[in-house]
């Protein structure tokens, strides 16, 4: 049970490859469908990329906060907020500390535009 609430929920869905390949022969990247997992919250949306008028390309990255035992890896797609972003990396886990405080997982999601 998490230490926090969970007022919020998140849409996941688990990344995979092949074995069907495309016609270049590179393996075919799929997506399961949406599962509702419940979250605590995510930080504000930060972009990496400078603030000037006519950007092509826009990067965003949220941390996502989670209960432990949230199911996510490299490459899933998540919805909070109504917008997609795709994981990066897997979970990081604050459930391991002296103490036996379990606060959750915290997600990095990533989303590119342009």
């Amino acid at each position: 049970m998490s230490v926090y609430p969970t007022p919020y929920v998140a849409q996941t869905q688990k990344f995979s490859e092949g074995p069907e390949r495309d016609a270049r022969g590179n393996l075919v990247k799929k997506w399961a469908a949406k599962v509702d997992q419940p979250v605590i919250g995510w930080a504000a949306p930060v972009s990496t990329d400078p603030k000037t008028v006519g950007t092509n390309r826009i990067v965003v990255q949220v941390e996502l906060y989670t209960p432990e035992g949230f199911d996510c890896g490299d490459q899933d797609k998540v919805t909070v907020g109504g917008v997609e972003y795709f994981a990066i990396g897997w979970p990081e886990d604050y459930c391991n500390g002296p103490f036996g405080f379990r606060p959750g997982y915290v997600v990095n999601l990533r989303r590119v535009s342009g």
